[in-house]
């Protein structure tokens, strides 16, 4: 039951508010894509899961996906151009122009060693566009290693070689306090399947409550002051020294 419940929220509810992680989820490529001035030539993307990003950019681009073989096969069952550790990239030096890691460096053990594979196959000025969540749950368990914030991420860059020439904190403290709500509560309705607890008489009311939670987070967005206090995540752009 527990397993019919998820692929029922992502297959069928993914992209509308009823899905737990619409906040996050609901402009996520479509702003990669907007993103066309850097994302030019060659783009490299790491962990490229199903390859969607791939849909919202320029004709023009040479988009490559490379995935960890067991993360494609028994997680996403996707195919990517290349089945390779983001450690060691099968690539020539300087032979991107752009590099993407969208939501993968938090679930690599020694983040360093992929960061200096992605300046090495990068050329001079190209552009690395790094994705990583903050106030976030531990997902993709047991490989979830690590969370940065700002501060942390401008420091780890510039020792790998990169200037940060635009960043953006994802989510207002309105939208993070209720995706978090959704996430915890969904999570504490799955434990109760396994272990028939009383609350599971809330699961046919979840995608109700879920919705109004969404509905709220992004009219609370829209009208509360912008703060970087509490982001779910960050997205950076950086240049090749």
């Amino acid at each position: 039951m527990e397993k019919r419940i998820i692929h029922f929220f992502r297959k069928f509810l993914a992209k509308t508010p009823f899905h737990p992680q619409w906040i996050v989820f609901r402009n996520n490529y479509e702003s990669i894509g907007n993103l066309g001035m850097y994302l030019k030539g060659k783009v490299l993307d790491i962990g490229c899961g199903q390859s969607e990003v791939k849909n919202y950019l320029s004709q023009d681009v040479e988009y490559i996906g490379l995935d960890y073989y067991y993360t494609s096969v028994d997680w996403y069952h996707s195919s990517p151009d290349i089945y390779a550790n983001a450690t060691q990239i099968p690539m020539a030096n300087g032979s991107m122009d752009a590099v993407l890691l969208l939501d993968v460096l938090e679930h690599i053990p020694d983040s360093d060693k992929c960061l200096d594979e992605i300046s090495r196959v990068l050329r001079k000025q190209g552009t690395f566009l790094l994705q990583v969540p903050f106030i976030y749950p531990i997902h993709d368990s047991p490989l979830d290693f690590k969370r940065w914030t700002i501060f942390g991420l401008e420091n780890t860059l510039e020792k790998h070689g990169f200037n940060i020439v635009k960043f953006y904190s994802q989510g207002q403290p309105f939208d993070t306090s209720m995706l978090m709500f959704n996430l915890s509560l969904g999570k504490i309705l799955l434990n109760s399947i396994k272990k028939k607890n009383p609350l599971m008489i809330l699961i046919p009311v979840y995608p109700i409550i879920v919705f109004i939670c969404n509905i709220v987070a992004l009219l609370g967005s829209i009208v509360s002051p912008k703060d970087d206090f509490m982001p779910w995540g960050y997205r950076v752009i950086a240049i090749k020294k």
